[in-house]
This record gives C-alpha cells, structure tokens and sequence, in this order.
C-alpha cells in the first residue's frame, strides 16, 4: 500500500470510529500539499492546524481551529504541528507560539472550552503554553516516559494529557483516555486519565474490519 492510499484508509478510519478532530502531523506532510488538501476535503471530521502553510506564502493549509457543539457548551479545537525532517518541501511548518498569539484570543473569544490538540511531546508543549491564558485542555504527544495521570498547571490552570503510546512498531497498541466533568460554566473537572490498551480484550467492529479489507495489500 503506498503512502498516499495509506493516508485515505486512515482517514476513512478515523471517519468510521467518529473522531470529531485530527491534528496534521509530519507524516500526513510527508505526503506533499496536493494530496494533504485531498485528504482533508475527504474527510468528514475537523482537520485543523493553525501553524502548517504552503511554502513561500502565508496561506494555511486548513483552517487552524474548530468550534463543535457538545452538551449545550461551544468546544473550541486547535491544531499545533510538530516540525520534522520528513515534511514535503512544497510546505512548512511555522513558530507555534507565533500561532497561538495570532488565532488562540479569537478562539477564546467564541468558546466556552478550548482545547490545544498537538503532536508536539508533552513536556516542550507544557512549556509552551505556559505563556499563554485561556487554554483548558492541552492534548500532547508522548514524553521520554508516559504520565500516570492528567496534570494541571498551577500557574495557567490548563489540565495536560497525552493521546496515546506511540513506540516505534507499537503505534496503537494503547490509547489515552480522558474522563472529565465539563462544569455549567464551561470549566473542567473531575477528571481521570488512564492508559487503555488496545489488545484482545477489545472486539473486533464488523464495519472497521470491512474497511481495513478494502484497504489490505494483496
């Protein structure tokens, strides 16, 4: 399966299990701007980055945030990329923190729970946003060792996390699951963070195995 039809069963995946948002990471860059901009006009959920523009303008490639409607409270999304050695040369990853000077207030703004999704490691992410307010919820990349627990920020009040385990050859064998109160105010709390993993125990979905079947090498 080449790279470019890997990238269309992951997000016909990614569509199937319902994910309301995906953060661009090297890997989708590593495709090239025409077939990133294909995936994301196939895809059904939110593809947002607000720090990947094609080389040489200013234009991003999608839009850097989302606002869904969960439980009554406006849940705003944005996407911060990591930079990488892999990406095509057709687009660039720029500063994060120039981003989020730039589209975090507006984002502030208009919802009532922001989330920062990234695929930049916990730790350097942590710092990041420790210069910046109004942050609820940072979704991070995996550290040198996995946390045990959701974390919050004594100075910002944002409450830290990572997605999953992402090992070299172990991709999907665990994912992070957060369970969390979002309050009338729109605050979070109450929550609980543990490691699932993705093992036997699990049932296989009729439907997602059929998909992977379309998607299986001969």
């Amino acid at each position: 399966m080449g790279d470019s039809t890997r990238g269309e069963a992951v997000i016909a995946g990614m569509d199937q299990m319902g994910y309301d948002a995906m953060v661009l990471g090297p890997k989708e860059l590593s495709l090239g701007a025409a077939v990133v901009v294909q995936r994301i006009e196939e895809a059904s959920m939110a593809v947002v980055s607000a720090n990947v523009a094609l080389t040489g303008t200013e234009e991003l490639v999608t839009d850097p945030s989302t606002v869904l409607s969960l439980g009554g409270h406006r849940v705003g999304i944005l996407g911060l990329t990591r930079n990488d050695t892999r990406i095509s040369p057709d687009l660039v990853v720029t500063d994060p923190a120039a981003a989020l000077e730039r589209h975090l207030p507006a984002l502030v703004e208009v919802a009532d729970v922001v989330i920062v999704l990234t695929n930049i490691s916990y730790r350097p992410a942590r710092a990041l946003l420790q210069s910046f307010q109004g942050v609820d919820l940072l979704v991070a990349a995996l550290p040198g060792q996995l946390p045990d627990r959701a974390v919050r920020d004594p100075k910002t009040g944002t409450l830290a996390i990572v997605a999953d385990q992402p090992l070299p050859r172990h991709a999907g064998r665990r994912v992070g699951r957060l369970a969390v109160v979002m309050k009338s105010d729109g605050s979070l709390g109450g929550e609980t963070w543990r490691s699932v993993p993705m093992d036997g125990s699990i049932p296989d979905d009729p439907a997602m195995a059929y998909l992977l079947g379309r998607y299986a090498e001969p």
